[in-house]
């Protein structure tokens, strides 16, 4: 950040904060506080990220409020009616806070009705008065600072989607060029881990910024379908190419130059895809993009031609290998066309209507609606306002129902973004006491007019919002303290008592959330990976126990439970493990290095991935050659209940060595694989089967093994953790 954008930006929130007083001291508000607080929060870098924060603040606001009414009406006259009833909103709130665009309207909804509650608590009839107030003075604030930031040097979020989608593009050049070198060397690099990670934060940043140049770019705003198209296929082709690295471990010991003599060629193509790409998002900025003769061969379809004489030399097994090969390039394939065809409508050299013709791609991510795991994570903020509200109802103490408000309040806090409890309330006290208190208790007592006063804030605002542009902390923590502490009202008043009597309020409210947390076992992220881990493999468990030749009616039922356990306990795992991965206290568990979790993380990832491939795989062979996989039920059998019996082992913790090692020394797959198929080809015809029923056999064959191969991974990742560390109780 440069420090004109830095003095441009401190200057509007001043002002911005200077008329909203000088409107609300006018008009008598009073609860200026609250719409002041809103311009703080909402101060962000661009006018679209502000007007979308500001909205969702609104509107929480307006759901808290009338939350809140709803259960004083209802509970007004049982205090254990309202301490039952709101944990109840607050579990609710705190499970639809998790979700990804919608965090700040739940934060809002469940803070406001337990406000409300605090506020009017002996006085009831002051509530609507309360709600009503902080409503329209919350609105009144977002409006304020939006026709500022739009009239004094807007800044929208168009030159930053752009950057950062060259970023990304170009990561992804960097990855996709790793793979192939994989492919070639069969070498990794050690640096790929980290940039996949990096890839996946990357992306986050891009859908931020994209949801507030909606608001704020007009050019982008009008595409909103195509732009939302686009953000699909990005993670569908990063998904493709994760799958496809997968299937180059299962080729490892063959000569795919001579297998597939077209692969150079195709990878080529893939590479000048993502090239031009890129050059796309290069040339949006000027919004003078030239035709690329070469695009119309850039969006035709490779076409992959398997050597014959060398292809028919090789053993079932590794057919089936070089078909799952081949099928998941072709997945990358059609994936990167899609891309790229999108690109082409957002630079106007393709219209909207040739998207329509294509069919249109599933977010492979997108989250279910039923997840256990928020559930949990939801208890927390509802068990801290029952904590706080016993300690506040038996004990007694100074700041009466502001000690179970700020529990919930901090509680949702944890639940939205985890933070340093302690590191915040110490920031927050410094900001009371050192930035604060000489302001409230020495220069504001010395002002004798209205102009002095909107000065004083003005300067204020200025000084710690140009601070912050070195360090938000230096923005959020002096200016929250200032306008929630100071009140400024027309009705003002001074007391050191009342810092005192908030800093003990905060300081006890944050106590009972960090010994909750601390206390509240499935809560800390060695237990939530625990938890994760276990659903995944039972989940993995299940899945493998379904794949099995059904009826047609008995197939869709299949093929539905299969996927309410994917996106139940399957996909949800690569956020999960990722965010616990940096949350856990390596300190603490000294057996359990970093080295060693990023491996447990990466095994997991690998099983996730070739499961998704065998799921495939099975899915289109058992539509499409359902005769076929009727002949090889006792294999399927099997092998099936193998790899369930060492999942769901390894779902309990116990361990497997016994059953690893029989893989290794005893029967395998792809020994089972060709005495099968030859004893099916001396009992029929070879007629009975055409060729399409035998690659969709070794589709599935070739997936079933590559998942044998990350399961034996992940089994010596398991082996290297120290299960008892995690597992004990921390207190």
């Amino acid at each position: 950040m440069t420090q004109k954008f830095q003095l441009q930006e401190a200057f509007k929130l001043a002002l911005s904060m200077m008329l909203f007083y000088w409107l609300a001291l006018t008009m008598d508000w009073d609860l200026p506080k609250f719409g002041a607080l809103a311009i703080v929060v909402i101060s962000l870098s661009t006018t679209g990220a502000s007007l979308n924060k500001g909205f969702m603040r609104v509107a929480g606001t307006g759901l808290g409020a009338l939350a809140g009414f709803v259960l004083l009406s209802w509970f007004s006259q049982s205090p254990i009616g309202m301490l039952l009833a709101t944990a109840v909103w607050l579990v609710f709130v705190g499970y639809f806070l998790q979700t990804a665009r919608q965090g700040d309207t739940w934060f809002n909804a469940g803070m406001l009705a337990v406000a409300v509650w605090s506020s009017s608590y002996m006085q009831i009839d002051t509530a609507f008065h309360f709600a009503t107030t902080r409503f329209l003075e919350t609105a009144a604030g977002v409006l304020l600072f939006t026709v500022v930031s739009v009239l004094l040097w807007p800044r929208t979020s168009g030159a930053t989607l752009q950057q950062q989608g060259l970023a990304l593009w170009d990561n992804m050049q960097k990855l996709f060029g790793h793979y192939r070198q994989q492919l070639s060397t069969g070498s990794v690099q050690t640096e790929t881990a980290e940039l996949r990670t990096q890839l996946a934060g990357e992306y986050q940043q891009l859908l931020a910024t994209l949801k507030a140049a909606y608001s704020d770019t007009p050019v982008v705003g009008a595409k909103k379908h195509v732009w939302e198209r686009l953000r699909t296929n990005l993670r569908v082709f990063g998904n493709a190419q994760e799958l496809w690295r997968e299937s180059i471990n299962d080729c490892r010991e063959l000569d795919l130059k001579v297998l597939l003599p077209g692969l150079e060629a195709a990878l080529d193509t893939l590479s000048q895809r993502l090239e031009r790409g890129r050059m796309l998002w290069d040339e949006q900025k000027t919004d003078i993009v030239e035709q690329d003769p070469d695009d119309t061969a850039l969006l035709t379809a490779l076409a992959l031609e398997k050597d014959g004489h060398s292809y028919q030399a090789l053993s079932h097994f590794q057919q089936a290998a070089i078909t799952n090969f081949v099928a998941q390039l072709q997945i990358l394939d059609h994936s990167s066309r899609e891309l790229l065809l999108t690109l082409r409508v957002l630079a106007n050299l393709d219209s909207a209507s040739s998207l329509r013709s294509q069919t249109k791609t599933a977010d492979p991510f997108q989250s279910s609606f039923w997840n256990p795991d928020r559930l949990v994570k939801a208890l927390f903020p509802a068990i801290c306002w029952v904590v706080g509200f016993a300690f506040w109802y038996f004990v007694n103490p100074p700041g009466g129902p502001g000690i179970p408000m700020m529990a919930a309040i901090f509680g949702l806090m944890m639940v939205m973004a985890p933070a340093n409890l302690f590191g915040l309330l110490i920031v927050l006290l410094l900001s009371m006491f050192i930035a604060v208190a000489p302001v409230y208790l020495f220069l504001m007592p010395a002002l004798d007019s209205g102009f002095g006063l909107l000065v004083l804030i003005f300067v204020y605002t200025f000084v710690f919002a140009y601070l912050g542009g070195r360090s938000p902390i230096l923005k959020i923590g002096p200016l929250a303290m200032f306008v929630m502490m100071v009140d400024i009202n027309n009705q003002q008043s001074y007391s050191f008592i009342a810092l005192v009597s908030t800093g003990l309020v905060m300081l006890m409210g944050i106590s009972i959330v960090v010994i909750v947390h601390r206390l509240l076992s499935p809560m800390h992220p060695e237990k939530i990976l625990l938890r994760s881990m276990r659903r995944f493999l039972a989940g993995s468990a299940r899945i493998i126990g379904d794949f099995r030749a059904f009826s047609p009616r008995q197939q869709r039922r299949g093929r539905q439970r299969r996927k309410r356990v994917f996106e139940t306990a399957i996909l949800p795992v690569s956020a999960q493990l990722l965010t616990v991965e940096k949350n856990l206290d390596y300190p603490l568990f000294p057996d359990n290095t970093l080295e060693k979790v990023q491996h447990l993380v990466d095994s997991l990832q690998s099983v996730r991935l070739r499961l998704l491939t065998l799921e495939t795989s099975f899915t289109v062979a058992e539509s499409e050659s359902p005769e076929l996989m009727h002949s090889l039920d006792d294999l399927n059998e099997k092998w099936r209940k193998r790899i369930c019996s060492v999942l769901e082992k390894w779902a309990r913790l116990e361990q497997t060595d016994t059953l690893i090692k029989e893989w290794s020394t005893g029967t395998t797959l792809s020994e089972d694989l060709e005495q099968h198929l030859d004893k099916l080809q001396q009992d029929k015809h070879p007629d009975d089967f055409d060729g399409q029923a035998l690659r969709n056999l070794y589709a599935v064959l070739g997936s079933t093994n590559s998942l044998l191969d990350a399961m034996h991974e992940l089994g010596n990742s398991m082996q290297q953790i120290n299960w008892k560390q995690w597992e004990v109780a921390r207190f």
